[in-house]
């Protein structure tokens, strides 16, 4: 088992974590031209403007490409790439069980399940694997505490950006 904290968690790191931004875009397509945003105003009652969708999402997407470069740069920072496995793995998840629960499709799911759940199940084990326990903990950690800022982030879009609740 290598340590995060050395530089020997490099097996465990490659280009390969810049899958995890370049998947997002896909994602983020899939996500708009499927209908998100009208499926989660469905749900939730809050209204989600393009921009505000869109920009929440471009700023999770600079936030994902940064970790996957820092990553690159320096290797001992590998239980990013754990981060970002536990969040697009809850993503998936998450698109999967609405699609399940709902008996309808939620946009997000094809990418979720053909794209994100293999890579986040595989950068799971891998640093479950080569990491310490230690480094990989705290990378879940992180990757959980980041998927719950989300809404709440995405929430402060909408509002910003002209968004807001409306009654069912």
């Amino acid at each position: 088992m290598l340590d995060a904290t050395h530089s020997t968690a490099e097996p465990f790191i490659g280009s390969w974590v810049l899958l995890f931004p370049a998947t997002y875009l896909a994602h983020i397509a899939e996500e708009y031209w499927g209908g998100f945003p009208a499926r989660f105003a469905g749900i939730t009652g809050l209204a989600v403007p393009d921009g505000a969708f869109l920009g929440a999402n471009a700023l999770f997407w600079v936030l994902m490409a940064t970790a996957a470069v820092l990553v690159l740069r320096r290797p001992t920072r590998a239980p990013l790439v754990v981060a970002l496995a536990t969040v697009v793995t809850i993503n998936a998840t998450l698109h999967l069980g609405g699609t399940v629960l709902n008996a309808s499709y939620s946009p997000g799911l094809i990418t979720g399940v053909l794209l994100w759940l293999p890579l986040g199940v595989v950068a799971l084990v891998r640093g479950h694997r080569l990491l310490s326990q230690r480094g990989f903990r705290s990378g879940v950690l992180i990757g959980v505490v980041a998927h719950v800022l989300v809404p709440l982030v995405g929430v402060g879009f909408v509002l910003a950006l002209g968004g807001g609740w409306r009654a069912a």
